[in-house]
């Protein structure tokens, strides 16, 4: 299974303040644009997780979000099945543009689907919470949002076509 992964713009940021968590409360628009990488998912026997990418600065341990992302659909719901997580990037590491979240995001999509998980968008997005801020807004698979909280609090905004 192969899987665009998109790279998303904050095209209004608001810092409002500091939470107890170290993260802080924001207000943000999200855009998600055309910008992409891939993930190729592949089964693997037993639950192995094995990460594969043709960049340096991403780390194929598990460190890696596709990896938290895998492992945390195993724990969360007692998957027993294993996956090959190959990334080719070409969203800038560590430019703002949500490059990791977003590869964690569409990892949750496409395991729910190579897994046969069943779960709902708002389901992936509540775990995708816990694996980073910016991950519920990929999941929930729109244009633009406002985003609130640490960013993860999403209201998909309607297109408008006159």
């Amino acid at each position: 299974m192969v899987i665009k992964s998109y790279a998303k713009l904050n095209l209004y940021l608001a810092v409002l303040n500091k939470r107890k968590d170290n993260y802080h409360n924001i207000e943000t628009l999200f855009e998600r644009i055309d910008l992409h990488d891939t993930i190729a998912l592949k089964k693997l026997p037993g639950k192995a997780i094995k990460i594969v990418c043709d960049h340096p600065a991403v780390p194929a341990d598990t460190s890696n979000l596709c990896y938290k992302s895998a492992k945390l659909l195993q724990k969360s719901l007692g998957v027993n099945y294993g996956v090959e997580i190959k990334i080719t990037k070409r969203i800038p590491v560590a430019a703002g543009l949500g490059g990791g979240s977003s590869n964690a995001a569409y990892t949750l999509i496409g395991l729910n689907k190579l897994w046969r998980l069943g779960l709902s968008k708002d389901k992936l997005a509540r775990l995708g919470r816990l694996i980073g801020a910016d991950v519920p807004f990929f999941i929930m698979n729109t244009p633009f949002a406002i985003a609130t909280g640490r960013g993860d609090k999403i209201k998909p905004l309607a297109r408008i076509n006159k």
